[in-house]
């Protein structure tokens, strides 16, 4: 039998680490970014990393998931990286308005714990519309970083 440990950690820590689990997959080289792109769309969970707690020392890996059923159009390296830049993007611009995050809207799923960050971008290419979403899901052993797009109809403003 295996010991339970609970660990806490607080929505801007989340934050950081989407964040920074985004900005690394920007940053590596194109021949591994375009391997995980390609596990991701084959729908695998890819271990990128893990988190150390501060109080104990508990190792837990910090994975990277991709929901891609509500994606419309061709779906391929080059408009996922497009999609991935301008998460970045929408992610360092909430930090720059409020640099200790207090502010940051989320989503909580009271059925997981999992936190969904309500910072939706949109991409368009040619004239197909997709939104982007980043969301944060505890696992017994793992925290997964989810990457989900959703159903653009949902932000369109009624004319």
């Amino acid at each position: 039998m295996t010991e339970t440990e609970t660990i806490n950690i607080n929505k801007q820590k989340l934050f950081n680490l989407a964040a920074n689990l985004l900005v690394a997959f920007l940053n590596q080289p194109a021949e591994n970014a375009k391997k995980i792109f390609k596990e991701l769309k084959q729908g695998t969970v890819v271990k990128s990393g893990e988190l150390t707690s501060e109080k104990t020392g508990t190792k837990i890996a910090v994975k990277l998931e991709l929901d891609r059923k509500e994606f419309q159009g061709p779906f391929n390296f080059p408009s996922f990286e497009h999609s991935i830049k301008a998460l970045v993007q929408k992610f360092q611009t909430e930090a720059r308005k409020d640099s200790e995050l207090k502010e940051v809207q989320t989503l909580t799923n009271e059925g997981t714990g999992g936190l969904l960050f309500n910072l939706p971008v949109g991409i368009q290419i040619d004239d197909q519309m997709n939104v982007l979403m980043a969301a944060v899901e505890p696992m017994v052993d793992a925290v997964v970083v989810k990457l989900i797009y959703v159903d653009p109809a949902q932000f369109e403003i009624p004319e």
